[in-house]
């Protein structure tokens, strides 16, 4: 039996727990477009191999990111402070460490924040494109190479409550329009079991809750942690 059909047959609450940003109680249906390999990965399983491609994969995004943006000072300043805001965060200790990280990005500038959410890809060893102008609500906020399946659209919302089903289906269509091979919705919100639909249609994968704390913070699902009810 193959991956996928092992996934088909599995129970509702374990497909619902292999979704990013989601947990055994979310209701959305089985499709392997929810699923992407962990961004996030697990030092443990690691190899030196891989962690030597990821950090050289950073290096060459920063710098073609320095290239693109030289002679715009605005995107380069929240470049830098997007960095000094995953600094802060990932100073945080103590319990209660991922529930503090969570209420920070929600208070951060829109615009910055887009910025930080591309800066933990490039982080993660993602090769990213930053945008040489702020689209804002509705646009693409950049691009990140997935290995293995091509250029995603990034699209980042900061929410306080549930996120809106318009805004996923519409970031779908934009996905579809412009040719990408997927999209990341990334927010700071709830998400309903309305949207699940527009992820199949899109191939547009949620970043929201633990897995957004954890990108930020740069732990793995397997690290031990108590995320709390983030999801």
């Amino acid at each position: 039996m193959t991956r996928s059909e092992r996934m088909q047959d599995a129970p509702a609450s374990r497909q619902a727990a292999a979704v990013p940003g989601g947990s055994g109680r979310a209701r959305q249906p089985s499709s392997r477009w929810q699923w992407q390999a962990p961004i996030v990965a697990d030092p443990q399983r690691d190899t030196v191999d891989a962690m030597m491609a990821r950090f050289g994969i950073r290096i060459a995004s920063r710098l073609v990111n320095a290239l693109r943006l030289v002679h715009l000072p605005l995107h380069c300043r929240n470049v830098r402070r997007s960095r000094a805001v995953l600094r802060t965060v990932r100073g945080f200790t103590g319990p209660g460490r991922a529930g503090r990280c969570l209420c920070y990005l929600r208070r951060v500038d829109p615009l910055l924040f887009e910025e930080v959410v591309l800066s933990m890809l490039e982080d993660a060893g993602l090769f990213v494109l930053r945008n040489r102008r702020y689209t804002g609500d509705g646009g693409v906020d950049g691009a990140v190479w997935m290995p293995g399946r091509g250029w995603y659209a990034v699209q980042v919302k900061r929410y306080r409550n549930h996120i809106c089903e318009q805004h996923v289906g519409q970031f779908a269509e934009v996905v579809r329009r412009q040719g990408y091979a997927g999209g990341l919705f990334v927010h700071t919100g709830r998400s309903g079991a309305a949207v699940y639909s527009h992820l199949v249609a899109g191939k547009i994968v949620l970043v929201s809750g633990a897995t957004l704390v954890r990108l930020a913070l740069r732990t793995h699902r397997h690290s031990g942690e108590d995320d709390g009810d983030l999801d």
